[in-house]
C-alpha cells in the first residue's frame, strides 16, 4: 500500500479551498471544479480530496475524524484562534504523550491537530 487519501463531500468548495490552503498551508494539487485535492508541502503522499456535493443532500461529515501531525502545535493553535476557526477541543497535553487540539473544517469534519511530546 502506497497511500490512503481521505475523500469528503462539501457544500462549499471555496471555503474548503481557503481552509486547506490558507490555514493548513497545503498545496492545491488539483482543481477540476467538482474535486479539489490538497497535498502537504512536506510530504507529498499526505493528501485529502474534497468532492462537490452534487446530490445536494444534507451532509453528515460528523462521523469523519482526521488526525494531522504538525510541528509547533502552539503556533497552529494561535493561528486557528486568530482566524476564527471553530476550536472544539482546546489545546492540551495528553497522558499518552501528545499535545493536541481539535478544529472543525468548513464541511463539519473534526480535525485532531497534534504533535508528539
Amino acid at each position: 500500500m502506497r497511500r490512503i487519501v481521505p475523500n469528503i463531500y462539501s457544500n462549499d468548495l471555496e471555503k474548503s479551498k481557503q481552509f486547506y490552503t490558507e490555514f493548513l498551508k497545503m498545496d492545491l494539487a488539483m482543481d477540476m471544479g467538482w474535486i479539489l485535492t490538497f497535498v502537504s508541502k512536506e510530504n507529498k503522499t499526505a493528501q485529502i480530496s474534497i468532492f462537490k456535493n452534487e446530490n445536494n443532500k444534507p451532509l453528515d461529515n460528523s462521523a469523519i475524524f482526521l488526525s494531522i501531525e504538525l510541528s509547533d502545535i502552539d503556533q497552529w493553535y494561535e493561528e486557528a484562534k486568530n482566524r476564527g476557526i471553530e476550536i472544539v477541543y482546546p489545546i492540551a497535553n495528553e497522558s499518552w504523550g501528545v499535545r493536541r487540539f481539535f478544529v472543525k473544517d468548513p464541511n463539519g469534519l473534526t480535525i485532531n491537530l497534534l504533535t508528539h511530546l
